[in-house]
């Protein structure tokens, strides 16, 4: 276990978070396997292993009761906080009217952008039992989008439910397989889509639409549910981390469950390099760890995703910040960290850049998920895209 995925905030244990757990670990042993980091190797298939802290999270005793309804909700009919949120992608990416079949306009726009969108489907619809399926599912129609930006059959095709079959089968002819194994997850997706159709249709018309606030930027400003639930558990999370992390002699317990996994992956693979890949909240506790808690713990690539990492060292929240530093001096990168790439959506509202802040690091890149503001922060990890460039940047250290 080479590659260790420290995840961030608002993950919580259920189907749709074991899918999304497995895709990431098919695009990462598809595209890091036998890479060469820091004069080693990784293995092949490389071993990836995500230790889970959510649910060492904030909890809400009301279950954010407090958070105000929307009026979409007061409209009826609208869908869930997801449909809506997809169906503003939808409509802020097509030039005119969604029509009928929202994924098959988009599908005919912009391929890679629908694909998005039916991944975002696949794990919301995700079950206990299927969650294999759907990863495998997700990765291969991301693969499949990747080398076929806008493939000839999109034009014959009239509705959504078509759509999804059809990719099915384009993508177990190009890969040379008889069966992705979807089966029942692929029933799920599809009345996922439909649930979609309906509540494009149920806005389409409403007042919203005709004054123009169909649009994604100002259809989201309308429904803080989705933004609102998503700040909430962010701060959570972090207030729960920065009051409970404890220190080195007395580490807490979210401290300590990375720490184990840090050390596990390290006695499993010990000729191989250790590459610690972490996403939000999860790049702040692993550099709190490595800059605090284990300085002993030598990692030769640390990867670090639309994170708070230079943010909080602004406000001097870690254990290791020093307070007389600061410009035009910067922070050093620690000395047990001997790579380090940083990655940033700017559309990402909880990503933020290391330039500035920190010195030593190798890379701090900019990546475009081409979405919209909330789902960009997750969208780096469905994004066949993301992980080929991610690997050509290793490649090039």
């Amino acid at each position: 276990m080479a590659i260790v995925f420290v995840h961030g905030v608002n993950n919580r244990a259920g189907a749709a978070y074991a899918a999304e757990v497995a895709s990431r670990k098919r695009f990462l042993q598809r595209h890091f396997s036998g890479a060469g980091v820091d004069g080693k190797l990784l293995g092949n298939p490389v071993g990836v292993t995500s230790p889970y802290w959510g649910d060492l999270g904030v909890t809400f005793n009301w279950n954010m009761a407090s958070l105000p309804k929307s009026k979409l909700q007061a409209l009826g009919g609208a869908g869930g906080t997801d449909e809506a949120a997809l169906i503003a992608l939808v409509r802020d990416a097509l030039p005119g009217e969604i029509g009928p079949e929202p994924l098959t306009a988009l599908a005919k726009h912009d391929f890679r952008a629908a694909v998005d969108v039916i991944s975002e489907l696949a794990i919301n619809s995700a079950q206990q039992g299927s969650e294999a399926q759907v990863a495998e599912f997700i990765v291969a129609i991301a693969e499949y989008a990747d080398a076929n930006p806008q493939p000839d059959w999109i034009a014959g095709i009239q509705n959504d439910q078509s759509l999804l079959t059809t990719l099915e089968d384009k993508v177990k002819q190009q890969s040379g397989v008889q069966s992705l194994g979807v089966g029942a997850a692929l029933g799920k997706l599809k009345m996922g889509a439909m649930k979609l159709k309906q509540a494009a249709q149920n806005l389409a018309g409403s007042a919203l639409d005709k004054a123009g606030d169909f649009a994604s930027t100002k259809l989201l400003a309308r429904s803080r549910a989705s933004l609102n639930e998503t700040l909430g558990r962010f701060f959570g999370d972090v207030f729960v981390y920065f009051n409970s992390r404890g220190d080195r002699s007395s580490p807490g317990q979210i401290p300590q469950r990375i720490i184990q996994a840090f050390d596990d992956a390290k006695a499993a693979t010990p000729s191989e390099p250790l590459v610690i890949v972490a996403h939000s909240l999860g790049g702040v506790i692993s550099y709190d760890i490595l800059s605090h808690f284990r300085q002993d713990l030598h990692v030769d690539l640390f990867i670090t995703v639309g994170s708070q990492v230079a943010h909080f060292e602004e406000m001097k929240l870690y254990h290791s910040s020093d307070r007389s530093v600061g410009p035009p001096n910067k922070v050093a990168k620690p000395q047990n960290v001997a790579r380090w790439i940083n990655v940033y959506d700017e559309v990402d509202i909880f990503a933020y850049g290391l330039d500035g802040v920190f010195d030593g690091f190798d890379l701090d890149l900019p990546y475009d998920t081409r979405t919209y503001v909330i789902k960009a922060h997750g969208a780096y990890w469905e994004q066949a895209d993301f992980y080929r460039r991610l690997r050509a940047r290793v490649d090039s250290l």
